[in-house]
């Protein structure tokens, strides 16, 4: 499983061939790019943002941002407002896989490069995308469970999921089906609090209410839902549930370094927001740019969220080449040692054999011997 995992962080890391427009490059001052948000009330949408703000003021560029609130008919609305007002690009967090795919084939009807931030859309008749791999994201959560956890095999688990039907809340739970998950814990509950705290925190307090000391962890989808889960927990004196979400919020780290909530899987709304402008810059001035740029995501638990505190995301990134080269040195060790056993093996056979054989041989050459003893007595 750890294999499968690594190969799949290399593999999200890395991004699809360029692409390039042919467009005569504008000053900055009189670029004005549109930025569809999905919802800013899930903190996690609004660190894009603000990163995706600060990124445009460095630069110099105009960031229109409109806000869907959770609505798709709003996130399309917004859109074609946005095109209509003559925008030179368009970023957009797709609110719904399926409901936000009509605003790919608006952009293209009115020229408009489109860039896809965080999350996946159905129409892929995008100029790029910048984000993630959803799924990833819940094999990296569903394997700390499996393994790092301290569960058995078989124990009660409930799980809070996102909007049923956005990229995080499908993509998460293929992650969690991918790696075993639901066949390895028993599954008591599953519901979603859309990305909500307070949502969370009520359908926690149920479930707590409802399967009492059975019930072993609480597996969420985000760390908003995570820390409304961890409330209701700890309001029901009930520190023994296991809980752990995806996106590295501050408080969910912060909890995480308090031992109070097992895990966060980190989600970069720095680099999401921040390369998002930068793409939907260098398309508008026709300069080469990454088609698909995925950004991977990183495990924060009890081993490494004093490095994250003290070296941020690169401090992760270091302890994970260090993890992926012990790994390596050790299947190295393994692969040797191996090859010596058989080599030791085989050579023993061969003894064996040859030992076996020239006791074979004697035995017919004292057989022979004893025919002609017994042919020269008659």
């Amino acid at each position: 499983m750890k294999k499968q995992i690594i190969g799949t962080l290399l593999a999200v890391s890395m991004v699809a061939s360029l692409g390039a427009v042919n467009v005569a490059a504008k000053d900055n001052a009189d670029i004005k790019i549109g930025f569809s948000s999905k919802d800013n009330s899930d903190m996690f949408v609004a660190a894009i943002v603000d990163a995706a703000e600060a990124r445009a003021e460095e630069l110099g560029v105009e960031l229109i941002v409109n806000d869907a609130g959770g609505d798709v008919n709003k996130q399309i609305s917004d859109c074609e407002t946005l095109l209509a007002s003559g925008v030179d690009a368009l970023i957009v967090i797709p609110q719904n896989v399926e409901g936000s795919a009509p605003v790919v084939g608006m952009a293209n009807d009115a020229g408009v490069p489109i860039v896809v931030d965080n999350g996946d859309i159905a129409d892929t008749n995008y100029t790029a995308f910048v984000g993630c791999t959803d799924q990833e994201s819940g094999e990296l959560l569903g394997t700390w469970f499996i393994e790092k956890s301290g569960l058995k095999e078989g124990d009660k688990v409930a799980i809070i999921e996102g909007p049923m039907g956005q990229s995080g809340q499908v993509g998460r739970m293929a992650g969690f089906e991918e790696v075993g998950l639901l066949d390895y814990f028993d599954v008591v509950a599953t519901q979603t609090a859309n990305w909500k705290r307070d949502e969370a925190m009520a359908l926690a307090e149920d479930w707590i209410t409802t399967y009492g000391d059975d019930l072993k962890a609480i597996i969420c989808e985000n760390d908003d839902m995570g820390m409304g889960a961890l409330s209701a927990a700890q309001a029901a004196g009930r520190d023994d549930i296991i809980i752990g979400g995806v996106d590295g919020l501050e408080d969910a780290v912060q909890a995480v370094k308090d031992g109070t909530y097992g895990v966060s899987i980190l989600q970069d709304s720095q680099g999401q927001g921040a390369t998002g402008v930068d793409v939907a810059l260098q398309i508008i001035n026709g300069e080469d740019y990454e088609k698909d740029t995925r950004i991977p995501f990183h495990t924060i638990d009890a081993d490494n969220v004093d490095a994250y505190l003290e070296g941020g995301i690169e401090a992760l990134k270091e302890a994970e080449g260090t993890d992926d080269a012990a790994a390596t040195e050790e299947t190295a060790a393994e692969d040797a040692a191996a090859t010596e056993e058989t080599a030791t093996e085989d050579a023993a056979a061969t003894e064996e054999t040859a030992t076996e054989d020239d006791a074979a041989a004697e035995d017919d050459a004292a057989a022979e011997d004893g025919a002609a003893e017994e042919t020269a007595e008659e």
